[in-house]
């Protein structure tokens, strides 16, 4: 009886843990072909709907966050974004965005560094974001 219970329990508990990697779908990214990286007026709308969702027009937050975006160098293939904000009190949140699907996730730091590989396994610089602000590479 004990046992059953348990399992009970068990079970509800890992129904309301929220799984965002089950609904995390990445394919498999395609290797940028150029020399260069192209980043267009496309990627910068992206890049500010992944912003303005997590900031949400707070100019003085966003001023003094670190904010680093990931996604394929190739932007024939770059469907899937992550993107990490550290902010001036040091807390870290992290955000999945999909375009195809205008799909946002929150996500916690296990789940970004789990992804993050997944985004970047084609890009010839893993390290660098394709968009940060606040953020020194070098």
């Amino acid at each position: 009886m004990k046992l059953s219970l348990y399992a009970v329990a068990l079970s509800c508990l890992c129904f309301f843990v929220p799984t965002c990697n089950a609904d995390i779908n990445i394919t498999k990214c395609q290797p940028n072909q150029n020399d260069y990286i192209i980043f267009d007026e496309y990627d910068v709308k992206i890049s500010e709907k992944i912003i303005d969702y997590k900031l949400h027009d707070q100019p003085e937050k966003r001023e003094n966050s670190i904010i680093q975006i990931f996604a394929n160098e190739n932007s024939d293939d770059r469907n899937d974004w992550i993107a990490s904000f550290l902010f001036d009190d040091q807390s870290e949140q992290f955000l999945f965005y999909q375009v195809d699907q205008d799909k946002f996730i929150e996500i916690d730091k296990k789940q970004f560094d789990a992804l993050l590989p997944k985004i970047v396994e084609c890009n010839q610089n893993k390290q660098v974001p394709i968009y940060s602000e606040n953020f020194d590479a070098d």
